[in-house]
């Protein structure tokens, strides 16, 4: 992320396009609803980290991630979708509440899930 986007950006998201193979979206030759059970446990490892929904038929979870010590709020949004294929996919947005920017929290927020999926998904194999 360059230095400007760390001072502009109010949003991060999953996308095959990013510069960083790390942020592209995860697939899994797995049924949603595994995927679904295992985002689930992820979440209780992640004590800031508060479900508000899930939407079963969108594959929505949105989450509220709190930082202290000031009352500040990130949104998160995990999709999991499964396709034609068989293959599930992951995708995650994180956007800052109040601010014009981030300072790259919403980045360091997806990183932190997406290396619990990743570690969730290699402990499965």
């Amino acid at each position: 992320m360059s230095f400007k986007d760390w001072l502009t950006k109010r949003m991060y998201v999953t996308a095959p396009t990013d510069k960083d193979p790390f942020f592209h979206p995860r697939a899994y030759a797995k049924t949603k609803a595994e995927v679904v059970a295992i985002v689930h446990e992820i979440l209780k490892e992640l004590p800031q980290w508060k479900l508000e929904e899930y939407k079963e038929i969108q594959g929505r979870f949105r989450i509220v991630r709190w930082t202290s010590p000031l009352p500040f709020a990130d949104d998160i949004d995990i999709y999991v979708v499964q396709g034609h294929d068989g293959i599930t996919r992951v995708e995650v947005i994180g956007q800052t509440r109040v601010g014009a920017r981030d300072w790259g929290r919403n980045k360091r927020n997806l990183r932190g899930f997406l290396l619990k999926l990743d570690d969730f998904m290699n402990k499965d194999r």
